[in-house]
Parts: structure tokens; sequence; C-alpha cells
């Protein structure tokens, strides 16, 4: 079973900003939302815990998880270039699908986003399949790779959330 969780808040989600590379620190809502899906968790024995490196999704792992992390760059958030800590009105965010399509204004292109999430996706299926694996992340990736192990709905839709701040799905893998 693939547990996936998206970090908790932090003060960037919170006004909502752009957050994508930029590192940020879970605020005290989102340490609230790590100690609730520990205890979620507490009886869940994993036998692999993957990571994005970002300092609020190591925060919310280190909180749920007491064994050893990968952590892989290949679970950063997409880099949102110049959109970096803007405002996520509803004309920036238009732009913003426009420019990931091929990676303008300092992006990343959406598909190399996509591509470096279903790689590691694939190494788990090698590696881990029909185990139990906790992957910490942020939104965008957590879309990936629901559809990675769901499949890719007829009206995909990136924009959709599939899972909010500190919540935890389950897939099976």
């Amino acid at each position: 079973m693939i547990y996936l969780v998206r970090h908790g808040q932090t003060d960037w989600n919170l006004f909502k900003r752009f957050n994508g590379c930029t590192d940020a620190y879970l605020n005290q809502t989102g340490i609230a939302q790590a100690k609730l899906q520990a205890e979620n968790l507490k009886s869940v024995s994993f036998d692999a815990c993957f990571c994005s490196p970002q300092t609020r999704a190591r925060q919310f792992c280190e909180i749920i998880y007491k064994g050893p992390i990968v952590f892989d760059d290949r679970l950063a958030e997409i880099n949102c270039g110049e959109f970096e800590g803007t405002e996520e009105t509803a004309e920036a965010m238009k732009l913003f699908w426009q420019a990931i399509k091929s990676g303008n204004m300092g992006t990343e292109s959406f598909e190399a986003f996509i591509k470096r999430n279903c790689d590691l996706c694939d190494i788990i299926m090698e590696e881990h399949k029909g185990k139990n694996v906790l992957i910490v992340t942020h939104a965008a990736n957590a879309r990936v790779i629901n559809y990675y192990f769901k499949g890719k709905p007829k009206n995909y839709d990136f924009g959709k959330r599939v899972v909010e701040k500190g919540e935890l799905i389950t897939l099976e893998n």
C-alpha cells in the first residue's frame, strides 16, 4: 500500500503564495497536522519511506515517521520560476499553467515534472510492490503520483487537488 501524504500548512500556503522550490517551514497548523498524521499512522509498519528534500516536507515526515527516510529530489515541488512568492490569483494561475507547458518564465516544464515523479514511482513499483511505502511530498507531486497509481482519468485535470495540506490518501501498489 502506498501512503501518500502532503506536507502540512506553511505561511505561504495560508496567504496563497506560489511556493514551488522556495524553502518554507511548517507553521503551527502544519506541525499540528503532522502530529495528527503521526497518530493516524502509528500502527502502520512501513517498508520504505520517500520524502521531498524541501524543508516543509522534511519537517512533516520527521514528525510522522521515525525510521530511515530516503530524501529524493524527484519529490520536490514543481519549480514555479518567476511566480515563486507571488499571490495565486486566478490570472496568475492561468499564466502559470501556460508557462509550465513549455518551461517559460523560469518554470519547470510540466512534462519534465511528470517524468521525474513517474520515474520514482517506477522504482517504487519495481522494488517495493505490495509493500507499505510512505511518500511525503507536495500538492502537485501528489496529483501526479495519484494518477500514476490510479490511472489517468479520461478528463485529466491537473488543477484538481487530490489531497489537502497535511492529509493522507492510500493507493494500491
